[in-house]
Parts: structure tokens; C-alpha cells; sequence
């Protein structure tokens, strides 16, 4: 039987001689498998259509097991961040994270919805030639998935004691605990030192749209330590 699927490429993987192994996260049935048969042969048109990052049509044929790409068209190849190395690889980065917090046919009209945004909203950034934003989008992107997967990070007072966290105070990101707590409640759970910028950038991931966050103007520094806090929370959920 043929399925259809409105399907973002996560990842692509070579096998055997001519194959290629797809990673997709569709909007019908969450992310999932497919093999493309020759696809590495001489002439094949199908590769231009799978690229990772495209948003493409696809059609697989299954039955039992790995399912048969028998065709795809690119709906959206998302032009500008693909020829700027430092966004491309922001992205790409971002969606295989992204593909290795996913389980797979778990469908998710809310998440899948979170994906077209990021990189709908990153095609801007690369647009107006804004890698920092596309940095940011990126950064977003991941801490809003991990709480759409049930790992929401509290980060407007202690995960802990529900203190607020004044300006002057001390604070460390404890995924463990629930997220930002008090350098005296973390003597005995892992923990790393964040700063008041990176706790406001983390309220804005939480609670505005992609459009505002687009708007933020933060230095490198403040976008480095996001980006280290981000990927802690991740390192932990795996």
C-alpha cells in the first residue's frame, strides 16, 4: 500500500551501493523511515528532491518493515539558509537533535507545526543575513520541543522553592531539578552556572512567538551560553 506524507527530511543515511536511508518528521505520522531505492546512481532525480531541511511531498510504499520511497517533490528547499555554510549548519545541526529526541509514529500537529516555524523563520533570518538570529531560532526551537516532550523548564523562579530570583542572586540550570534553581539548592544534583541574560532569553523562548524572538539583539557571549545551557538540557533528556 502507498502512503503520502507532508514531510520535513531530518537526516539521510548512504546503504548499500545505490541507497539512501531517510529520517522524515511528517505531519501525518510523526517521524519515520524510509529507503530510496538507486538513488545514488548516475541521473537519479529523486536526490534533489530529499536534501536535508526540504520540506517535500513523498510517497512510500510499505508492507512490512522499511517502507519504499517512490517518489518526492520538493514543496519548499528553503533557499537562502542552504547557501550560507554558518546557518546551514546551524539548522542541519538543530534538526538532528531535533530527530534524535523524536520516538517514532507519534504524530504531533503542534510539534510538527513548531518545526515549519523554525525554518520558515531561520529562511528569514538567513535572508536579512543574520546568523546570531538564526542562532537564537535555533536555540528556541529546541528548548520549545523538549517542552512539548513533557520537559518544561521552569525559569521565572527556583524550580525548587518558588523563590524569585533577584537581580543580584546567583542561579544555576538543573534539569534534573526542573530547571533554574539557587546556588544553595544544587549541592547535590548536576548543575551549571546561568546568567540573568540567559534566563530572560529563556522566558522570551517560553512565552513569544518565533516573530519576537527574531527581534532580540544580544551579544555573542549571551547566544554562546544559551546555546550550552540548550544543549545540557538535551545531553540530560538523552
Amino acid at each position: 500500500m502507498e502512503y503520502r506524507y507532508t514531510a520535513i527530511v531530518l537526516k539521510k543515511r548512504e546503504v548499500g551501493e545505490t541507497d539512501r536511508l531517510y529520517t522524515f518528521y511528517t505531519k501525518e505520522q510523526g517521524k519515520i523511515r524510509a529507503v530510496a531505492k538507486g538513488i545514488r546512481k548516475s541521473g537519479a532525480k529523486l536526490a534533489s528532491q530529499l536534501e536535508n531541511g526540504m520540506r517535500a511531498d513523498v510517497a512510500v510504499a510499505r508492507t512490512r518493515g522499511t517502507g519504499k520511497i517512490t517518489g518526492a517533490l520538493a514543496e519548499e528547499s528553503y533557499p537562502n539558509f542552504r547557501v550560507r555554510f554558518g546557518m546551514l549548519r546551524t539548522v542541519l545541526s538543530s534538526l538532528d537533535r531535533f530527530e534524535r529526541l523524536i520516538q517514532f509514529d507519534e504524530p504531533d500537529q503542534e510539534l510538527y507545526g513548531t518545526l515549519i516555524e523554525f525554518l520558515e523563520y531561520s529562511e528569514k533570518g538567513a535572508r536579512a543575513e543574520d546568523e546570531a538570529c538564526v542562532r537564537l531560532l535555533s536555540a528556541a526551537f529546541l528548548f520549545r520541543t523538549v517542552a512539548r516532550l513533557g520537559y518544561g523548564m521552569e525559569v521565572r523562579v527556583s524550580a525548587v522553592s518558588g523563590q524569585k530570583l533577584t537581580p543580584h542572586g546567583r542561579f544555576f540550570f538543573s534539569p534534573a531539578q526542573g530547571g533554574v534553581v539557587l546556588s544553595s539548592e544544587c549541592d547535590q544534583h548536576p548543575a551549571i552556572p546561568i546568567s540573568r541574560n540567559a534566563i530572560k532569553l529563556f522566558r522570551v523562548f517560553q512565552e513569544h512567538p518565533f516573530s519576537s524572538v527574531m527581534k532580540i539583539r544580544v551579544s555573542d557571549h549571551d547566544i554562546r551560553e544559551i546555546e550550552r545551557v540548550v544543549r545540557y538540557l538535551i545531553e540530560w533528556i538523552s
